[in-house]
């Protein structure tokens, strides 16, 4: 990618791309799971699409769940399985999902290309470098990142050498069940004989977790409902909740369950603001095939956004397809940041034309570079170096168009990729 970038792109981009490779990054969204965890996996070239964006494009593209299945069962040889993903790489290799995939393959093995004659020897190749350090070689040494905020349903302590932990609120805000409640109860030790207590327990766990040092609070509404959180009084909460306990309860995609949501949500939202932590809102495209649109645009976000003017909104993935939409909310709240973690490889072209729109229309304090939202360091290492190229790009056409200057464009990449990421999630130094 680099050489093609050099060529289409021209000298001043490529200059540009050396210097931002050099700045350190704060990863703002990932799934990696810890090196003793990646060290215990039996990992082949094709095992890097055994996720569930590459299988996305993979599907789009026509495969069947049996040929999924046969492509990337590991007890099949791998010439057999091979076989059963080759004629669908063959439409899906130009991808940002692809390309990400690829360019880790290239600089951190020497294999530009993924075909019949490489996958097996790549697929030796991966395991020969996965030992004790693979961590330490990728993520910092060759990737420049400082520290990844790794998703996690409940806090779980991490590697704090290279995570940081994101622990979501979900299990608090999107109740379906009596049994739920009880689970709740276990887990944390407290009771939840009503809605008070359960409120009451939310504010405990973001203090707990502020006390912990988490970089904020994850919430995930958008994959199965619009974002249009109503303020709801206690009351018709409260009488949800009763119903929920008696085991009467509709369910959280009923009229009632929107209602309950609705009021545990601007609890959620209260609970982490007066914590200090970041709220970070999934906000866009849903991974998988045939998912529904209804949860990616931001804007029916706004009556929580205006409730909480002191909170910390981080839109993750900036209500992708609906950017625009973000940079009116970043340019127009101060408590909206707009996240850039995963549009690099949704949209490699879309980013870099997004990216120099909001430039323009946005305060740069408030965007956040990136966020690999994969698994494996290969592939975050891919995809920062195209985020990096998107951000030379986009800023060298400023530049020629004699927008900014080389300091300034400089500023721009070190706030998104490390400062305005650092001020968010509270990282020191």
């Amino acid at each position: 990618m680099a050489e093609q970038s050099r060529a289409v792109a021209g000298g001043l981009a490529a200059e540009l791309y050396e210097q931002i490779a050099q700045i350190p990054c704060i990863n703002s969204h990932s799934h990696l799971v810890s090196e003793a965890e990646r060290l215990a996996e039996p990992l082949d070239a094709l095992s890097f699409f055994n996720h569930a964006y590459p299988i996305a494009d993979l599907v789009a593209a026509g495969m069947s769940r049996d040929q999924v299945d046969a492509a990337f069962d590991p007890a099949k040889p791998l010439a057999e399985r091979w076989r059963a993903f080759a004629p669908y790489w063959r439409w899906t290799r130009l991808t940002g999902y692809s390309q990400c995939i690829r360019e880790g393959f290239a600089d951190l093995l020497g294999f530009a290309e993924l075909s019949a004659e490489t996958v097996e020897p790549l697929s030796a190749a991966i395991r020969a470098h996965s030992r004790p350090g693979l961590y330490r070689e990728i993520l910092r040494r060759r990737a420049g990142i400082e520290v990844s905020v790794v998703n996690m349903e409940d806090l779980v302590e991490v590697d704090r050498e290279f995570f940081l932990p994101l622990p979501r609120l979900n299990r608090f805000s999107m109740l379906r069940s009596a049994d739920q409640l009880r689970d709740i109860e276990r887990d944390y030790s407290a009771p939840v004989g009503g809605l008070r207590q359960h409120v009451e327990l939310i504010g405990r766990v973001c203090e707990q977790w502020r006390v912990a040092g988490v970089a904020g609070i994850k919430l995930s509404q958008s994959y199965h409902r619009r974002m249009d959180f109503r303020r709801r009084e206690f009351g018709e909460a409260n009488a949800v909740f009763a119903r929920v306990l008696k085991g009467e309860y509709a369910g959280l995609d009923s009229p009632e369950g929107a209602v309950l949501e609705d009021y545990l949500v601007f609890e959620c939202c209260r609970a982490a603001s007066e914590a200090g932590l970041a709220i970070q809102f999934h906000q866009g495209i849903r991974a998988g095939n045939y998912g529904g649109m209804e949860g990616c645009s931001p804007v029916p976000l706004i009556e929580l956004l205006q409730t909480f003017r002191q909170a910390r909104f981080d839109l993750s993935h900036a209500g992708y397809p609906y950017l625009r939409e973000g940079a009116v909310l970043g340019k127009t709240f101060a408590n909206v940041y707009l996240n850039m973690s995963w549009i690099h490889i949704i949209s490699p072209q879309g980013a870099r034309q997004d990216l120099q729109e909001w430039l323009r229309m946005v305060p740069y304090n408030k965007i956040i570079a990136f966020g690999d939202d994969l698994r494996h360091a290969e592939a975050v290492y891919g995809h920062l170096k195209m985020a990096r190229w998107n951000f030379a790009i986009a800023l060298a056409a400023m530049m020629e168009e004699g927008l900014l200057s080389d300091s300034t464009a400089l500023d721009v990449a070190r706030a998104a990729f490390r400062d305005n990421p650092a001020a968010l999630y509270g990282v020191g130094g």
